[in-house]
């Protein structure tokens, strides 16, 4: 179980992060605008105490941030907090500042010590050994006429899976954006256009990689690793996805049919041929992949890219790896097989638990800059609050008794807390 420090550590993170967000948010809570800096500095002071004894790297941002809280309560006292940058009308001013720097130095005293007191845990053979589930018995078996072949194979080709969530990332794009002036038959051109170039991406990533899914428990049998599929029918199939995809932007918008083509040809062509084969860092670069129906999302919405919008993308590229990197772990064997440099089979398990951190805490920051800046309300707030510290402590648990379920569970809780956020998202801007 996690250790007095940890617990301390992980109450001041999300302290600091939770009492700067009601901050920005310009509540008026008299009573509390007083006690949370309070137990704050006391939190922050228990931290060091009980990691004193901890190498510097724990103690040094402690101390940084013990700083910066005193320099910030200090300013607050005098009334100072100057407007620090101005672009394009978002203002970065010192409490958002000195906010973002307590957080970052406390998580990352969080993510040292995590790794101090559990850098030599590792899964279990038996438990790393444990062989993932079938594509067979996904939803498509369930489901009458679309679970019997061929078309259960060429549905499974589009990776549908995927198509849900990046759906509602599209819709909070447009959402953000556009707000309550979104049309309707824009919101449900860009899914369909969304969906199609989902499909047609899955069924590239698909035929580029099918004599990797043949070496992989994971992936054996899909379709094309089977060859039930023929690889020509895929090319078609996966050419007349992409050019509908690219027909129903161009109802909307260029640009947006102009991202959509781009989208298809990074996830397909830079992520699946150029870095998933040939770098560590192919999920982190990858995440770019999953940003783009944002900005296609709101430049099908305003046929422009809206600040907001790209701070949104920005939270989705640093909650990828977050979230992925739990079962790069859990799967490490299959993609050693595969022969895939993956992060967790080049750089270990210790390595990548603390990526997942670091990862996660930017994540945080993205969704603090969103509400500021997108002028999110206390349902936002409530919803990132919540949802962030419980898969913080997945995360933690995951450091303490790393096992295919430990991860598991963080992997499902990086699902969730992406899906409320982006749900809170949706009903709080179109409602």
């Amino acid at each position: 179980m996690p250790t007095n420090s940890i617990y301390a550590l992980s109450l001041t993170c999300m302290g600091i992060y939770i009492f700067g967000m009601i901050e920005l948010s310009n509540l008026v809570l008299p009573f509390l605008s007083i006690l949370f800096p309070l137990l704050i500095g006391i939190a922050i002071i228990c931290s060091l105490i009980l990691n004193r004894t901890n190498p510097l790297n724990v103690r040094i941002p402690l101390w940084l941030g013990f700083g910066i809280y005193l320099f910030s309560i200090a300013n607050q006292s005098i009334g100072f907090s100057p407007n620090l940058v101005s672009i394009r009308g978002f203002s970065l001013d010192f409490d958002l500042l000195a906010t973002i720097l307590m957080f970052l130095t406390t998580f990352a005293a969080l993510t040292f010590s995590l790794e101090f007191y559990t850098s030599s845990f590792t899964m279990s053979e038996e438990s790393a050994s444990e062989k993932p589930s079938r594509s067979s018995s996904n939803i498509l078996s369930r489901i009458p006429y679309l679970s019997k072949p061929p078309l259960s194979d060429y549905i499974y080709l589009t990776k549908p899976r995927l198509m849900w969530l990046l759906s509602l990332v599209a819709l909070s794009g447009m959402a953000i954006s556009a707000g309550p002036s979104l049309k309707l038959n824009t919101a449900l051109l860009t899914i369909l256009g969304g969906v199609l170039a989902i499909g047609a991406s899955g069924t590239f990533n698909q035929i580029f990689e099918a004599d990797v899914d043949q070496n992989m428990d994971r992936t054996s049998d899909r379709p094309l690793a089977t060859k039930r599929i023929p690889i020509l029918n895929a090319w078609i199939f996966g050419i007349s996805l992409a050019v509908a995809s690219i027909l129903v932007f161009l109802q909307l918008n260029l640009l947006s049919s102009i991202l959509a083509l781009s989208a298809i040809l990074f996830y397909s062509v830079i992520y699946t041929v150029l870095l998933k084969p040939n770098t560590a860092q192919n999920t982190v670069i990858g995440g770019i992949a999953g940003s783009f129906p944002v900005v296609i999302g709101s430049a099908a919405a305003t046929s422009t890219i809206s600040p907001s919008s790209i701070l949104l993308a920005a939270l989705i590229f640093f909650w990828t790896p977050a979230h992925f990197y739990n079962l790069a772990i859990v799967y490490k064997k299959d993609f050693q097989k595969s022969g895939l440099p993956m992060f967790s089979v080049v750089h270990g398990d210790s390595e990548t638990r603390k990526n997942i951190l670091f990862y996660f805490g930017a994540t945080l920051i993205c969704a603090l800059l969103l509400f500021h800046f997108a002028n999110l309300s206390f349902f936002f707030l409530s919803v990132n609050s919540i949802f962030s510290a419980i898969f913080l402590w997945t995360i933690i648990m995951s450091h303490y008794n790393p096992s295919r379920s430990t991860f598991m569970k963080a992997f499902i809780a990086s699902n969730i807390y992406l899906t409320v956020l982006l749900v809170s998202i949706i009903l709080e801007l179109l409602l």
